[in-house]
């Protein structure tokens, strides 16, 4: 019993090991209170072919389109007091 439990940690401990030590992943910045955030999603790494973005408004309205990917480029602009 015991070296089955032994043997089971073993494999939890490499299995979480590998999954930890993968490449992170890169965090989509937070849109700000009080600024309009546009994404771009891009196709691939040569950041050239647009698939997709979204824009929150700074009313809190959400518009987007097309499809999401890994390649994403976040831009903020600071809204007008009102």
């Amino acid at each position: 019993m015991i070296r089955r439990f032994l043997t089971a940690a073993a494999v939890a401990s490499a299995v979480a090991t590998a999954v930890l030590s993968a490449a992170p992943a890169q965090a989509i910045p937070v849109c700000k209170a009080g600024y309009q955030c546009t994404r771009t999603y891009y196709a691939d790494s040569a950041w050239t072919v647009v698939v997709g973005g979204s824009t929150k408004f700074c009313d809190g309205t959400t518009d987007q389109w097309g499809q999401t990917s890994r390649y994403v480029e976040t831009t903020q602009a600071q809204c007008q007091p009102e």
